[in-house]
């Protein structure tokens, strides 16, 4: 340890005064380079770690100083505030930050998706769990028709309410910053123009607007005002949302409805000098997370993020436990000062930064060493097969509270009321359970957090070798094929829903929309039947037409999960992955609301599971949405997880049969032990002398009595519970049990060979061999096929899921021979009046 008088002490002190020095220097030296900074910018004494009292500034760097009106018409910048103590640069490169800016497409999108351009939320991957959806025009275009959001519109569409700032919300495609480029007289461009039918720029007003910049507050201040900044975005006033969001001041008018825009700062949230000390936390707190991930979470998941549902929630864990960045990461792939790129996972349907896949604090990190104060998982009781196999959300998530979306229709015109935005009218939503779900009527009229409590099993998913609970989403939505493209292109949503509110005002416009009916009696209409799909095709084709969108070399086209139709009656077939539901549509994995162990799927023994009336391989899942009676094509779960059905039912039939068996003959075995052992302690008491003949039968009397006892507890469930181990108990005991079943079968082998060869020729022999030979052929079986269930051979998976059963079966002929041999020598015990204690010849 380093004391106050030891060399190395003073050392460390002198060179903490001289670090202390330079910075005061350089915080001076800053100070008085700027003219309208007061001389003391910051309190030195602050201590490290936290934020100390800090001068706003706006984008040219100037100080604001509500106290004296410095600068006070305008807005604070993050980028020139936070960055002044920290690296904007770099935070800024996290993927919350840029959204798949700058990522190329996956190998697959690119196949598939002719509209993806970046693979995140801003340039390809839908918000929307299906298509439709609005999509990135890119850079340069030929005619303003064929073009759709730009990042303007992706900031006043609502998108950029989620968006922290930052990324493609600050700058172009050529690293350029918007509102400096389009203020800058070389670009040509002027605000509301065509400019160039530049894809950042086309009909944008970036000039006036300003840009979002990286919010840091957005998520670090715990009462930061996103209701309020979100106004701001929705007036166009980009570059004062941070100001209002954060509290630091009132601001009046609308860039888009041409009123001054004024910022009136609250003075008495400075200091005297100016300065400002907001609360503002290290962690951010879930409310911080939720306010963006809720409302996704809850369509696309069914997640209710809620301590009534969540067993981490409510042991106190924070988002960032599990999905850690900077100093508190440990994966070095996001580990690092200031890094920014926050713990992720592995989700089908998140492609953003896929190099990150599974940076996130998984059950194991925590449950195998106790870190946090996690409770320690053992699973000694399941065979290694499972866990190499089986996710541990499977198990822990066997029950959902929230339904979320499992299908999103995107070819009628959806009525419903409370929907808020007319390009959301485009979507029909169903639920796990196949009914109509008007999700977003749901969260305008409830709110996140009174959404209905509807229960349902999750679907089971093989995603990368491993079983897991998901959300497989189906789709239908017209599309455009190309001659030479194996990708599609999707219509434009403001056409289609000009297409739908023209039919609906007028029945002859895009008449054929009328054939399109509520076929099943839900009061959704429904593509399905082939008219239908030949109305909306050519309806869309018409539109298309009107519209003057070019349409050499193309075709419009129904798709619908992993089908194209080219009309009512002719459809192909696409590739798709297992664990998908459709070509064109997310897949998402449950990670949340895990419920208490106690909750878990197995408490009860493998019946959970392999039951013949178990959820887990037979619960009957949808296959295609409807069917030309609008009744969906069901399929079971099973298939989804690529097994055969003899495998499934072979399994089940093992545990609910094959192991009461088992168990049973254990205690018969019990009770021919029970039998044989009076017999030889009756020998022993009367020895030398013969034991009398009425007291010979006694062991089997007693044997048998208390097998009728045993079976009457079958009469008494809660006796049995008591009395007697549950079935989880020989479930997770099934090695032990197995073991010893070996070894008695080992015994009882040996103990006929013995008397095998010691009785050759004596009478029952041909018993004796055929009994020998039944428990040595069993012991070999069990023996192979245990060998098989461990070593889990590559190659050999669907021989080694048949070996359970077989397995078992070794061990209910070993059981029946040994039961064998202890009865017959009970039996011989009772009648012969004189036996050796050693078995001789029945």
């Amino acid at each position: 340890m380093m004391t106050h008088n030891t060399p190395a002490y003073s050392r460390a002190r002198m060179l903490a005064i001289l670090v202390a020095y330079l910075l005061a220097a350089c915080g001076q030296e800053k100070t008085l380079s700027n003219e309208a900074e007061p001389s003391v910018p910051h309190k030195q004494s602050s201590p490290f770690g936290v934020c100390p009292p800090f001068y706003l500034r706006d984008e040219s760097g100037n100080v604001i100083n509500p106290v004296v009106g410095t600068n006070t018409d305008q807005p604070y910048s993050p980028k020139q505030t936070c960055g002044a103590c920290h690296d904007y640069e770099k935070i800024t490169k996290g993927f919350h930050f840029t959204q798949g800016m700058g990522e190329e497409p996956t190998a697959e999108q690119a196949a598939r998706c002719l509209w993806v351009s970046m693979p995140g939320n801003f340039g390809g991957n839908w918000c929307s769990p299906a298509p439709l959806y609005s999509y990135l025009s890119p850079k340069h275009n030929d005619t303003a028709i064929t073009m759709d959001m730009t990042p303007f519109t992706f900031i006043t569409k609502g998108c950029g309410s989620c968006h922290p700032g930052g990324g493609p919300v600050e700058f172009d495609r050529d690293g350029k910053r918007y509102d400096h480029w389009m203020s800058d007289p070389q670009s040509g461009f002027s605000p509301g123009a065509d400019n160039n039918l530049d894809g950042d720029y086309h009909q944008a007003h970036w000039s006036s607007t300003g840009v979002l910049e990286a919010d840091c507050l957005l998520c670090h201040m715990p009462n930061y005002d996103l209701t309020q900044r979100n106004k701001q975005l929705s007036a166009w006033n980009f570059r004062w949302a941070a100001t209002v969001g954060s509290k630091f001041a009132t601001v009046k008018g609308s860039i888009k409805s041409e009123k001054p825009v004024e910022v009136i700062y609250h003075k008495k949230l400075f200091n005297p000098d100016g300065t400002i000390e907001p609360q503002i936390v290290r962690e951010p707190r879930n409310e911080a997370c939720l306010g963006c991930h809720a409302q996704p979470g809850w369509k696309k998941r069914g997640a209710n993020f809620s301590t009534r549902t969540d067993v981490h929630l409510r042991a106190g864990l924070k988002c960032v436990d599990c999905h850690p960045a900077g100093s508190s990461a440990t994966d070095p792939r996001i580990a690092g000062k200031e890094e920014h790129q926050f713990g992720k996972g592995d989700d089908p349907g998140g492609l953003v930064r896929n190099d990150l896949d599974d940076t996130v604090v998984n059950c194991t990190d925590c449950h195998n060493t106790g870190r946090m104060g996690a409770p320690v998982a053992k699973h000694l009781w399941l065979p290694p097969l499972h866990l190499d196999a089986i996710a541990c959300q499977t198990c822990h998530i066997p029950e959902r509270l929230v339904m979320p979306i499992e299908v999103q229709t995107s070819d009628v015109f959806n009525t419903a009321p409370k929907i808020p935005s007319p390009g959301k009218r485009l979507w029909t939503f169903y639920g796990p359970n196949g009914q109509f779900r008007n999700h977003y009527g749901y969260l305008e009229m409830m709110g996140y957090d009174d959404k209905p409590t509807e229960s349902f099993r999750p679907k089971l998913v093989r995603y990368k070798g491993k079983i897991y609970p998901a959300n497989r989403i189906h789709s239908a939505w017209p599309g455009i094929q190309l001659d030479d493209e194996t990708a599609f292109m999707q219509p434009k949503m403001s056409t289609l829903y000009k297409m739908w509110t023209a039919h609906q005002t007028d029945a002859t416009k895009y008449s054929k929309l009328s054939k399109i009916t509520d076929d099943n009696g839900d009061s959704v209409p429904e593509v399905n039947r082939p008219e239908e799909i030949d109305a909306l095709i050519q309806s869309v084709a018409q539109v298309l037409a009107d519209t003057d969108y070019p349409m050499a070399g193309k075709r419009v086209v129904w798709v619908m999960d992993d089908r194209v139709y080219i009309s009512g009656t002719e459809f192909r077939t696409l590739d798709m992955h297992p664990w998908e539901a459709s070509t064109y549509a997310n897949v998402h994995k449950y990670n949340h609301d895990v419920l208490p162990a106690n909750a878990a799927l197995g408490v009860n023994g493998c019946t959970d599971c392999h039951h013949p009336k178990s959820n887990f391989f037979f619960a009957s899942h949808v296959k295609y949405l409807f069917d030309e009676n609008a009744q969906p094509v069901m399929q079971p779960q099973y298939h989804f997880l690529e097994l055969s059905l003899p495998a499934v039912k072979i399994g089940a039939w093992r545990e609910v049969y094959l192991k009461p068996i088992i168990y049973g003959l254990i205690v018969v075995l019990c009770l021919a032990i029970i039998a044989a052992a009076g017999g030889v302690a009756l020998r022993w008491v009367f020895a030398p002398r013969p034991v009398p003949a009425t007291l010979r039968p006694l062991p089997l009397v007693v044997a048998i009595l208390t097998g009728a006892g045993a079976v009457m507890l079958f009469w008494r469930p809660q006796l049995i519970e008591y009395m007697l181990p549950t079935r989880f108990w020989l479930d997770s005991n099934h090695f032990l049990i197995a073991v010893a079943i070996l070894i008695v079968g080992l015994v009882a082998l040996l103990w006929e060979l013995k008397s095998r060869v010691s009785q050759i020729h004596s009478k029952g022999s041909w018993l004796k061999s055929l009994i020998g030979g039944q428990l040595a052929i069993s012991l070999f079986l069990a023996c192979i096929t245990g060998m098989l269930i461990f070593l889990k051979i590559p190659g050999l998976d669907s021989v080694t899921r048949y070996a359970y059963t077989i397995f078992d079966l070794a061990l209910a002929l070993v059981v029946f021979g040994a039961i064998i041999v202890m009865l017959r020598y009970a039996i011989r015990m009772a009648i012969v009046p004189s036996p050796p204690l050693i078995t001789g010849q029945l």
